[in-house]
This record gives structure tokens, sequence and C-alpha cells, in this order.
């Protein structure tokens, strides 16, 4: 698997930041849309309820494990299952994931751009 660099604001001005952000979710849709067909081969649809439950309970494991601090490996168990089960609801719902996380994405840099007239990511405290 490729690795995509992290992404620096210090080694980019603003916009040529804002450019490197879009290309960057631009070229990563075929992947999750593919992610999406994968998903849909092996799991099929179930009825919406019992798949939404399912998608909670691993979201709850989630937050289970992070709160514990739990392994490295146990958060990548739980946020892979976490996201087959959202691709999994993107199938049951016939929603485009590709197209959702991109409009998701795209209004957040034009948030950000709007309010700080550049690219602000969130930082912990």
């Amino acid at each position: 698997m490729q690795t995509q660099k992290p992404f620096a604001e210090d080694d980019v001005g603003d916009d040529a930041a804002e450019r490197d952000a879009r290309l960057i979710v631009k070229e990563a849709l075929p992947a999750l849309d593919s992610l999406q067909h994968a998903a849909l081969r092996i799991y099929g649809r179930l009825e919406p309820d019992r798949a939404l439950v399912w998608t909670l309970e691993e979201l709850g494991e989630l937050a289970q494990a992070v709160r514990r601090n739990e392994s490295r490996a146990r958060l990548e168990e739980e946020l892979g299952q976490l996201t087959a089960w959202m691709l999994c609801l993107a199938n049951i719902l016939h929603v485009d994931l590709a197209a959702a996380v991109e409009s998701a994405i795209t209004e957040e840099i034009e948030r950000q751009i709007e309010k700080y007239g550049k690219l602000t990511p969130y930082e912990a405290s």
C-alpha cells in the first residue's frame, strides 16, 4: 500500500496548501469507491436497522478502546471494522460514499478558507 506524504502547511503557501489538499482528496476517491463496491460483494445489503446497530456497536468498541488507551493493533481493528460497516451502510442506503466524503471535505476546506483565509487544521490542546 502506498502512503500519502502527510500534508504540511509549512511546506507551501496558503493557495498551494488548499490546492494540494483538494488534489489529495480527488486522487483518493477512486480507492474509496472501489472499497465500497468490494464491500457490496462481500457483505451484500442487509436491512438498514441491523446494519446500523452493528455500525454503532463498532463505534462503541472504538470509543472504549480509545478511552482505555488500548494498543495500536486494537485501535486499527476497531477502526477497520467501523469503516467496513460504514461502507455497508452506504451500500444499503444507496449513497455514493466517495461523493459524500468529497462534499464533506470540500465544505470543510471552504469553511476554513472563509473563516481563517487559509487551511487551519484542528490541533489537540
